[in-house]
């Protein structure tokens, strides 16, 4: 009988070049358009409902887009929470010891 490593599998959710979290910010996003939009129109009408909503949303996913690219969704979601941490906590880049000999060993 022949045994098979298990490899993790990725069960994050992908639309559209969006991943995770982004993809339910995403989300929230064309939804709240909708909701933005519905009231502009009744309250204003039509051009400007489209001429300020329809832009800001297209605005909303193209910077979701380019944290998608520069962070991913589990950097950007460090970045958010490095922001939170106090002034005086720095985050630096991790040293990787593992090419050097270690001496004394």
């Amino acid at each position: 009988m022949e045994s098979y490593p298990v490899k993790k599998v990725d069960t994050r959710l992908y639309i559209k070049g969006l991943s995770g979290p982004l993809v339910f910010r995403a989300l929230y996003g064309i939804i709240a358009a909708f909701f933005a939009f519905s009231g502009i129109y009744i309250l204003l009408g039509v051009f400007p409902a489209v001429g300020l909503i329809i832009p800001a949303m297209f605005a909303y996913l193209y910077r979701l887009n380019q944290i998608q690219k520069r962070y991913g969704p589990e950097g950007w979601g460090k970045k958010q929470t490095a922001r939170k941490l106090p002034q005086f906590i720095s985050c630096k880049r991790r040293i990787n010891y593992s090419n050097q000999t270690h001496q004394g060993e």
